[in-house]
């Protein structure tokens, strides 16, 4: 009995001691706030004195006084340090995604190349464009004449012409061109014997292609091709935006990591602080070894550096989210905290390879822009082999004429003669509408270059291209498919890191009570405590870490898979021009 009253009566004196020690600890911190400025690191242990009060004090209110020197020292959170000014920014994950979205600079450019190439399809339908030409001319020749009998010796003409034409290009590959020509001629001749002349005529002329260029695939490969190209440039934007979405919710969750590893590291300097305090207390009444005394600081100070570590990888973790969601750093935005409110969750989801692989090669959007590239491909392989026929062409046209003016008399010796188509400018169309007078023509063009080489070497190096083209999707697919596997082992592993580290956090707990009871009663040394206690923090760390990693393996899952726009409600729309 009586030991058991002693040991009673130590153990009451240790604690009246320790809290002893404890208050004038934290009079001591205070004192400091007024002596250091906000910058030094006597900020960090301010935090960790305001967090005390406000869960071991909450009745109580901390009011710091300004000197007569320097201004008053404000408490702030290690999230906050270094700005003091403006007001914490909340952040969910979903506005997170948002805000990349719609300020990042790679989607804005990769967001024109799409624009760019659905300019190509105008481009190239262009080629089939209707061209109206219209000709105009008014002229006069005076021109001397060397016959001794000409009369008079001087010739002197006038002529007038209005054009009109229409040609296109058919997808077929027929060319057509539609010409209507008129001309009024006045002359000094005394042999004309319509003076003025008006003539007047319409053709219509046709080349059609029977084995080079000829049919539509041929003619119309271009505009395929540019289409095909808008769809690559879309699933090259999908790629972009899938990638900076996965890499915001990676960055995400490792801020949000290191805020709870933080706040892991502070307990872990509360215990270290609380332990020190209750060796000081039975140092001085000496029923500890000094020794013991200097282990519990040199702890402590250890603790101290890994919080400030700790609260270094916050702003390097804040500084990457707030570049990636392109925050200027001198604006208000970039100088205010960011305070993530999401939080990790372990919902753990069944899945199927074989679901996965199929999903993956359905909407993945690099794989569907590598097939796009192979139609290209196949295309042009077809034009190429369309390339080594020779050239034969249908080639005809057809046209109609009329002729009139003003009739008058010619002489020529004793013989008068005059002109049968006298008439207007409106008597020359209706000759030519009236098919009385016409001329037509129909024929083939024959056309080949020995050899043909040049041909034949654009077909080989075009189906090289489409192999090339094959084999690049085939090792995409070896790819996607290790990805998958990958990322869904990743996610079972982490799956089981998670319940293990429960287990282990749970059993450090117990351990760590366990020597804290036999270091109570004189079985334990500070040493042994000291070590359990890391050992805590460092289950706590690896508990929260677990999660993390956990959560950003479905984000690499869900990007393998390209279901992250789905996970975040989120349509891309292209207006493509058909």
């Amino acid at each position: 009995m009586p030991l058991i009253i002693k040991v009673v009566t130590i153990i009451l004196i240790l604690s009246f001691q320790s809290a002893f020690a404890e208050n004038n600890k934290n009079f001591e911190v205070l004192e400091e706030t007024f002596t250091n400025s906000a910058d030094s690191p006597t900020v960090l242990a301010i935090d960790l004195f305001q967090d005390n009060l406000t869960k071991d004090k909450s009745s109580q209110q901390v009011t710091t006084v300004p000197s007569d020197n320097q201004p008053p020292v404000k408490l702030v959170s290690p999230v906050n340090k270094g700005n003091t000014n403006n007001t914490p920014m909340i952040l969910s994950l979903k506005e997170a995604v948002v805000r990349a979205l719609s300020n990042n600079i790679e989607i804005a450019v990769e967001n024109f190349s799409s624009k760019i190439n659905n300019e190509k399809i105008s481009e190239n339908l262009s080629e089939f464009d209707v061209t109206l030409g219209i000709d105009l001319s008014f002229g006069r020749k005076v021109q001397q004449l060397a016959s001794a009998f000409s009369s008079p010796n001087k010739m002197a003409n006038e002529n007038q012409s209005w054009d009109l034409s229409l040609s296109q290009k058919l997808k077929t590959g027929t060319d057509y061109k539609f010409n209507f020509t008129n001309n009024r001629n006045k002359t000094n001749s005394k042999t004309a014997g319509l003076n003025p002349n008006y003539s007047s005529e319409l053709e219509l002329s046709l080349t059609q292609p029977l084995l080079k260029n000829f049919g539509s695939d041929v003619n119309v490969r271009n505009i395929f091709i540019a289409k095909n190209n808008v769809k690559i440039s879309d699933y090259e934007f999908n790629t972009k935006v899938i990638n900076i979405i996965s890499d915001v919710e990676t960055i995400y969750w490792d801020f949000v990591y290191s805020l709870k590893d933080l706040e892991v590291k502070k307990k872990s300097l509360e215990r270290a602080k609380d332990l020190e305090s209750q060796i000081k207390s039975q140092v001085a009444v000496g029923t500890m070894a000094q020794i013991e005394s200097l282990q519990a600081e040199s702890d402590v100070a250890s603790r101290e550096e890994s919080l400030l570590v700790a609260h270094d990888l916050i702003q390097d973790n804040e500084d990457k989210l707030k570049n990636i969601l392109n925050f200027d750093f001198a604006s208000n935005e970039g100088l205010n905290a960011i305070h993530p409110s999401d939080q990790p969750n372990f919902l753990i989801e069944k899945i199927n390879f074989n679901d996965a692989m199929k999903k993956a090669l359905s909407t993945r959007p690099d794989y569907l822009a590598k097939k796009k590239e192979l139609e290209n491909k196949d295309i042009l392989v077809k034009y190429q082999e369309n390339q080594i026929y020779p050239s034969v062409d249908l080639v005809g046209s057809f046209g109609v004429n009329g002729l009139s003016g003003e009739a008058i008399d010619v002489k020529s010796g004793t013989f008068l003669g005059r002109s049968a188509y006298g008439g207007s400018y409106g008597t020359a169309l209706t000759d030519s509408f009236s098919t009385n007078f016409y001329d037509w023509e129909l024929g083939l063009k024959f056309s080949y270059p020995i050899g043909n080489r040049s041909a034949n070497a654009q077909l080989t190096a075009s189906r090289l291209n489409k192999a090339k083209q094959i084999l690049s999707i085939k090792s995409l697919e070896k790819e996607i498919i290790l990805e998958i596997r990958e990322s869904i082992r990743q996610l079972k592993t982490d799956a089981k890191r998670i319940k293990a580290s429960q287990i282990a956090n749970k059993l450090a707990k117990e351990k760590l009570n366990a020597e804290e009871k036999k270091f109570e009663v004189g079985l334990s040394t500070s040493f042994n405590v000291l070590e359990f206690q890391d050992d805590l923090a460092q289950s706590e760390s690896n508990q929260i870490k677990t999660i993390i990693d956990y959560n950003q393996s479905k984000v690499r899952f869900r990007q393998s898979i390209a279901e992250t726009l789905i996970q975040h409600d989120i349509e891309l729309k292209t207006d493509e021009k058909i």
